[in-house]
């Protein structure tokens, strides 16, 4: 009587069927087993997405079973379909097959018979078909990546999760390996979009940095794909990917390199323009040495120019800095006065280079700007400022007014369910619950806590609708958007933004202002001379 082990074993998990079984192999080797004289089943193994080629034995636990097994005298046949299913390594399986038989275990295939070793020809004819294993398992390998390089490169749709603004369509047309199913493209989630396009609008225009655009989308209650709040590492990949602008990208299967897909402007949801300025941004935030860094210019406070303004004698970057002066009323009352400054961070006020160290931002903040609205008030500024306020401000107030009706959506959720445990009180009083009056009084409690919350953001997100709506009329209502008219009308994010497109530094001396332009403003205003 011999005993005998089976293993089966297919390389990916579709190859197995829902009854966690592998009919085709396992049904071929008991019927071998049924026409030998004397053998019986003793064990099967299974090895399930498990790559002979990929996977070394030390890492497969059915051939570690096997070893042990084999050493404890527990089998004397161990049975396969074909022999490639103990694995497709030309340096390690031949050394299974070699340890088996000299623990006194036959192998056989289903299809190939036995595999003997005894003498240098077999040994030989071993090696060599499993070197043949292996070489065809390369060669699908790499028909394989090449198959999807190729599809990639025709842009179809190659698996994986779709990128934050699109969705997943099916095609009319037929899939190539099956024909029941249907080709998948990308295209783009209108409401994804909308949140892809406030995001870019809030790094590019308003030099919103990546934490505080993430506290933004959470404090408007946007959400993620899933329902939940972002995190900066959504937003980062966001701002950096060039699916974007029509261009997704995907593995070439060549080292680490990157191929990009043909474009395709149905993907496209911001303008090229908007991209590479975000691209731009994110590099001089990245490059710590660069000579003009505006990375920390600051939208916070209430200095205009933070982050531009230099000293003129060292050129340092000033820092900001307040005060606090007593004023006297004319009822001879006194208040406390806010008086904001600039600072050389580097002058103490004791050498003879710096003949002033400290400057008033109301003051100072006038004169730059009295200048630079007397530079552009003979030119179309127009052309060089992102005149794209309107479509944005349309989007952000559709993205918020949809918040809003999903939350009046989930208040009267939220009051239905109070309303189904009041009906539950009766139950609880007439015997019929199966809960105890505690129990309902304290979910009925929590309820309410949860439809203040709710009715508060409510109350908080109409106030912002409102106030919104107020501020893109006073915009949208005129027929030239100027430069100055637009400037005035922002709040100090956007101005600050505004500015630093135009200014590159300010120098500020004693009794002295100098505006350096911005390299594509400067070159504007050159040609403009010339011509």
């Amino acid at each position: 009587m011999k005993r005998v082990w089976c293993l089966y074993r297919v390389s990916t998990k579709s190859q197995v069927n829902l009854e966690d079984d592998i009919p085709l192999q396992r049904n071929a080797c008991i019927n071998f087993i049924h026409k030998q004289h004397g053998w019986t089943l003793c064990n099967e193994l299974y090895e399930k997405g498990i790559s002979g080629w990929k996977t070394k034995n030390d890492d497969r636990d059915a051939l570690l079973t096997i070893r042990e097994g084999a050493i404890n005298n527990e089998f004397d046949v161990l049975l396969v379909f074909m022999l490639d299913r103990l694995g497709r390594r030309e340096d390690e399986t031949p050394l299974v097959i070699s340890f088996l038989h000299d623990c006194g275990v036959e192998v056989w295939s289903v299809q190939e018979g036995k595999r003997s070793i005894e003498s240098h020809i077999d040994k030989l004819i071993t090696y060599i078909g499993f070197w043949q294993s292996s070489g065809e398992s390369l060669k699908t390998s790499i028909r394989v990546r090449e198959s999807k390089k190729q599809l990639s490169e025709q842009g179809y749709y190659q698996g994986g999760i779709p990128p934050f603004g699109y969705k997943l369509s099916e095609t009319n047309e037929r899939h190539w390996k099956d024909s029941s199913r249907r080709i998948k493209r990308l295209s783009i989630c209108i409401d994804e979009a909308d949140i892809v396009r406030i995001i870019f609008d809030l790094y590019v225009n308003q030099n919103h940095g990546i934490k505080r655009i993430t506290s933004y989308l959470n404090n408007n209650h946007f959400k993620t794909r899933s329902g939940k709040e972002f995190h900066t590492s959504l937003v980062s990949r966001i701002l950096k990917n060039p699916v974007y602008i029509g261009y997704k990208k995907y593995n070439s299967f060549d080292s680490e390199k990157e191929g990009f897909q043909p474009y395709n402007e149905k993907l496209c949801i911001i303008p090229n323009e908007m991209y590479e300025k975000a691209q731009k941004i994110r590099k001089s935030r990245n490059n710590k040495n660069q000579l003009q860094d505006k990375s920390n210019i600051l939208t916070k406070g209430n200095l205009m120019f933070s982050g531009l303004a230099r000293c003129y004698y060292c050129n340092s970057k000033l820092t900001a800095n307040y005060l606090y002066r007593n004023v006297l009323r004319k009822d001879g009352s006194t208040y406390k006065k806010v008086i904001y400054r600039y600072t050389c961070p580097l002058n103490k006020g004791k050498d003879t280079v710096h003949e002033q160290y400290v400057w008033g931002a109301k003051k100072y903040d006038k004169i730059i700007m009295d200048e630079v609205k007397k530079l552009i008030e003979s030119i179309e500024i127009k052309k060089l400022i992102n005149t794209t306020e309107k479509n944005i401000k349309s989007t952000v107030l559709d993205s918020l007014e949809k918040n809003l009706r999903d939350l009046i959506k989930e208040l009267r959720r939220l009051k239905n369910q109070r309303w189904l445990l009041s009906e539950e009180i009766i139950k609880v009083i007439e015997n019929k619950s199966h809960f105890t009056s505690e129990q309902i009084g304290e979910a009925i409690e929590l309820k309410e806590k949860e439809i203040i919350s709710s009715e508060q953001k409510i109350s908080d997100l109409n106030l912002r609708v409102k106030l919104f709506k107020e501020t893109a009329s006073k915009i949208n209502g005129r027929e030239i958007l100027d430069w100055e008219c637009l400037f005035e009308e922002a709040d100090n994010d956007r101005k600050k933004a505004m500015l630093a497109n135009l200014i590159n530094t300010v120098q500020l001396g004693r009794n002295r202002v100098i505006i350096t332009f911005n390299f594509f403003f400067q070159e504007f205003l050159e040609n403009l001379q010339k011509n």
